[in-house]
């Protein structure tokens, strides 16, 4: 038995796979999903498990040297997108379109439904070079998962 880390085997083996540039890409529940991609449904119940939980569990296991928030999301969702703000001074951010976004599925490592329904909470990570500057360089991590 797995002692700590992402139990879900699936994402865990995604993670694993991640190379320098891959991105993983995590979702709220509305946002639509092509069959065509590797898709991991997280989603519980409303809010189970939430955007953030899920964002702090990866980002414990991989390295990530840039991401994107879904474009909507610093109007729509001011909060959520100071929330990531913070929790990523390291990592330098920017913005995607739902169209750029629903483009990158087809070829992701992950593609990660949550049970989030805060509005326009979809984001892209893309993996770092396990080279030991970037891992030191782009280094988070998270002590607790919940909200």
């Amino acid at each position: 038995m797995k002692k700590n880390g992402i139990l879900n085997a699936q994402l865990s083996q995604a993670i694993a796979e991640a190379r320098h540039g891959d991105t993983i890409i995590i979702l709220d529940a509305g946002m639509a999903v092509p069959s065509d991609c590797n898709y991991i449904d997280l989603g519980l119940v409303r809010g189970i498990p939430s955007f953030l939980e899920v964002l702090r569990a990866v980002l414990n296991d991989l390295v990530a040297e840039q991401y994107e928030v879904f474009d909507l999301m610093p109007q729509y969702n001011p909060d959520m997108y100071k929330t990531i703000q913070e929790l990523l001074p390291n990592i330098p951010g920017g913005t995607a379109s739902e169209q750029k976004i629903k483009g990158l599925m087809p070829a992701a490592k992950a593609v990660i439904r949550t049970g989030e329904f805060g509005s326009c909470c979809n984001l892209v990570l893309y993996s770092a070079s396990g080279i030991s500057c970037y891992v030191e360089k782009f280094h988070v991590e998270f002590s607790r998962v919940a909200d």
